[in-house]
């Protein structure tokens, strides 16, 4: 069996060991602009942004703007919304990275691993083509900048929004 490790990832972990607000609310509130917060995309009910502490390479999120903590507490229409980005940022990381496969998913509740267990959101994450994987799967750092994955992803949501 092969173990996926992400090293870059324990700042993430130490950090927020003693952390008592919300992420995500706190990135809303800041006056940052989107780029510099590395939202994608802006809904009605919600937003995409990229993991900053990523498994792979675009490792994205679709969150509500509503701070509930499991999909039953979501109105329908905040639903399609996030599965929509969900549906978009699946389709840009096919583009970008070329995967073969991408897992989707949300964790409710710190049991079932939730880093945010108060602020649902769904993880949308490429699994490139290939054994890319291994090359940076044991590595101290990601293979791209945050900077480079935003401008990359945020090109290739613009060009599936253009075909559509």
């Amino acid at each position: 069996m092969r173990y996926l490790t992400t090293p870059w990832r324990m700042k993430y972990v130490i950090s927020t060991a003693h952390y008592k607000g919300c992420v995500f609310c706190d990135l809303l509130a800041e006056e940052a602009s989107d780029a510099e917060g590395f939202i994608l995309r802006r809904g009605t009910h919600g937003f995409l942004v990229l993991n900053i502490y990523p498994y792979t390479p675009g490792h994205l999120m679709a969150v509500p703007y509503r701070h509930v903590a499991s999909i039953a507490e979501l109105e329908a229409h905040e639903v399609t919304e996030l599965l929509t980005f969900c549906q978009l940022g699946e389709g840009a990381l096919r583009r970008v990275y070329g995967c073969r496969s991408v897992h989707g998913g949300a964790n409710l509740g710190r049991v079932a691993g939730a880093g945010v267990p108060g602020h649902l959101h769904f993880h949308v994450v490429a699994w490139p083509a290939g054994q890319l994987w291994q090359r940076w799967a044991t590595a101290e750092e990601p293979p791209e900048t945050l900077e480079e994955t935003y401008a990359s992803l945020t090109a290739a949501l613009s060009e599936i929004e253009a075909e559509a």
